[in-house]
């Protein structure tokens, strides 16, 4: 799972440089780009938040929502219901703002007792809100070019989902091998041979039951016989003590 956020957040990246390397282009231009991207990176947030286990620092990651939202901004820029570059950029904006509010903690405050992990989401967080905070005052001050704007912030949001990779512990390996399937099958197959296991103890019980008044039965034939034999010899000796 660790590996497929990476390759996830590489891809946006990469987005990112391609539309600061067209900063000249429209957002229209870019815009089937950018939104594959979004589709395919909020699909694996979500497939990550929901299959992955985290350190347990990593208390309310939260990226299956992240990869929700990324997926219907994938969807929308897809469907083309953004058609100019002012609404693209305020849309920008605005998430830039929103994600880096949320992604802020209350112990990275802590500046002496933070680490290296910490101190990099510190700066992720406060460069998302910078950005975001200026692209609403873009048209009435630099006007840099919407693209290039929108470029910058896929790289930030990428560099985020990088980082954020290395709080993923540990992958279930049911996602690439099945394993989790077989544990499953394989419980399965133990209760059934254990209900054969207990019926098979009561069929031998049932036999030994059998088999002991069998048995018996058959001392108390030998014990008639054995009476039987011992009346006949009487019988016989009083008749020859008779003659």
């Amino acid at each position: 799972m660790r590996t497929l956020m990476m390759i996830a957040s590489i891809a946006m990246i990469g987005a990112g440089i391609f539309c600061v390397a067209n900063a000249s282009a429209a957002f229209l231009s870019v815009a089937f780009i950018i939104g594959i991207v979004f589709t395919l990176l909020g699909a694996f947030e979500i497939l990550v938040g929901r299959r992955a286990d985290f350190d347990v620092s990593e208390i309310g990651v939260g990226i299956a929502k992240d990869g929700v939202l990324m997926l219907f901004f994938g969807i929308v820029v897809l469907s083309g219901q953004i058609t100019d570059d002012n609404s693209a950029q305020m849309m920008f904006a605005l998430w830039m703002l929103v994600e880096g509010v949320l992604a802020f903690r209350s112990e990275w405050l802590d500046v002496m007792e933070s680490n290296a992990g910490q101190r990099i989401g510190v700066a992720l967080s406060t460069l998302m809100l910078i950005v975001g905070g200026y692209m609403f005052f873009n048209n009435s001050t630099l006007r840099l070019s919407q693209t290039l704007m929108i470029g910058i912030c896929m790289i930030i949001l990428g560099l985020r989902r990088f980082s954020q990779s290395f709080s993923i512990e540990y992958s279930k390996p049911s996602f690439v091998t099945g394993n989790e399937e077989k544990l499953r099958e394989a419980q399965e197959d133990e209760k059934r041979a254990l209900a054969k296991a207990k019926e098979g103890i009561r069929e031998q019980k049932n036999a030994q039951r059998r088999i002991a008044k069998i048995k018996a039965d058959m001392a108390a034939e030998q014990d008639i016989m054995m009476s039987a034999a011992i009346t006949r010899m009487e019988r016989e000796a009083e008749r020859e003590l008779e003659e």
